[in-house]
């Protein structure tokens, strides 16, 4: 009878042993190895769990010793762009990707409606000056409904740039247009239509943002 009570108790205790020798088993052969890159049994290296170890200090210390970058929420700038406007060209003379995406301002966005007359097959080119970075809405409408070609586009003014730089953002024919446009650099941007039809049209112009000077062109 009392060896009959003391059975059960034996088998706990042989199963508690079992795995405890299964663990330290798993932490000498494998977890060491993976982890801390020692390898007391030679398992870790002829299993590749030791390249394991080797591979997260790595990785980990190419993260602790990379600088930080600009996020949605973040302060500091991305290589070559100081405070995300700053730095507008590439060493090749390319407008660099903005790693800004908001930008508090003192003053009051602007907002105008203009005419824009174009004779008969004629053309003429209207920009606004804006910073880079910063927001334009749109919207434009030939008054008599006739379509006209136009190129949406934005010169730089300063800095150093590719030879005759610009950046084309829209191309095609219509007679109504809208949309938004956030500048990629400092400089001039704007439209350039030409007349399709030989009589004369206006073409009416509403903008709303972060501009000014939006004019004719000339020379």
């Amino acid at each position: 009878m009392t060896e009959s009570l003391h059975e059960p108790r034996r088998r706990v205790l042989r199963a508690t042993g079992l795995m405890a020798l299964i663990a330290a088993v798993l932490t000498v052969a494998v977890i060491l190895p993976a982890e801390f890159g020692r390898d007391p049994t030679g398992f870790g290296t002829l299993t590749g769990l030791t390249r394991l170890a080797t591979v997260r200090a790595a990785s980990e210390a190419a993260t602790s010793a990379a600088p930080a970058t600009t996020g949605a929420t973040g302060t500091a700038a991305a290589p070559g762009v100081a405070g995300g406007f700053d730095a507008e060209a590439s060493a090749e003379g390319k407008a660099l990707p903005l790693a800004k995406w908001s930008n508090k301002h003192t003053d009051a966005f602007a907002t105008g409606k203009y005419e824009i007359k174009l004779a008969g097959a004629g053309e003429l080119e209207w920009k606004a000056t804006m910073k880079r970075g910063e927001p334009l809405l749109y919207r434009w409408k030939v008054r008599t409904g006739q379509q006209v070609y136009y190129e949406f586009h934005g010169e730089p003014v300063s800095g150093k740039w590719a030879d005759k730089y610009y950046e084309s953002y829209e191309t095609g024919e219509a007679a109504s247009g809208q949309g938004y446009v956030v500048a990629p650099f400092s400089g001039h941007h704007g439209w350039y239509f030409v007349n399709l039809t030989g009589d004369p049209i206006i073409i009416d112009v509403e903008l709303v943002g972060y501009y000014s000077g939006f004019g004719p062109v000339t020379g």
